[in-house]
């Protein structure tokens, strides 16, 4: 595992809750253009990350990792750190190829789910290189089928009654 960011409070509880459940090898850099180098000589199992601890844009890592042709490998799971996931930004890190966003407090239930959640199919297009976003597959539909035939009108020829 690969964690990126300074030693902030929501990484090191990822650090612990990642322990407690197993994981042995976890990787901490501060700086992202160190993890993109380590991301093009080393395969990790996923990222965590988080974006405001990076001085500048935070969706331009995993923008990076997804598109630059020396990664090793660019479907690995990458999860965005956030206090809060608003709407916009939940948004604006799926377009930037971000596979997850995790919000804290962190929960080793929601950390596991997450985890097991994260293979995904992988969409390659113009504009954007990243896993589905639809975090859900569904049926076209679900459910009883509600619709019935309704009896057909007779048609009343007004001018003959």
């Amino acid at each position: 595992m690969l964690l990126l960011g300074g030693k902030t409070h929501p990484l090191l509880l990822l650090r612990s809750i990642l322990s407690v459940l197993g994981v042995t090898q976890i990787i901490h850099i501060d700086d992202p253009r160190r993890a993109i180098e380590l991301l093009s000589m080393e395969m990790f199992h996923a990222i965590f990350y988080d974006p405001k601890t990076e001085g500048h844009d935070g969706m331009a890592f995993p923008v990076a990792a997804r598109r630059k042709e020396s990664m090793l490998n660019p479907l690995v799971p990458i999860f965005a750190l956030q206090a809060r996931a608003r709407r916009h930004d939940v948004e604006q890190a799926r377009d930037a190829g971000v596979t997850d966003v995790i919000t804290v407090p962190i929960s080793p239930r929601t950390l596991t789910l997450k985890l097991k959640a994260a293979p995904r199919p992988f969409i390659v297009a113009q504009e954007f290189f990243g896993p589905d976003r639809r975090s859900k597959s569904r049926p076209s539909w679900w459910g009883p089928d509600r619709r019935t035939r309704a009896a057909r009108k007779q048609k009343i020829d007004f001018i003959n009654v």
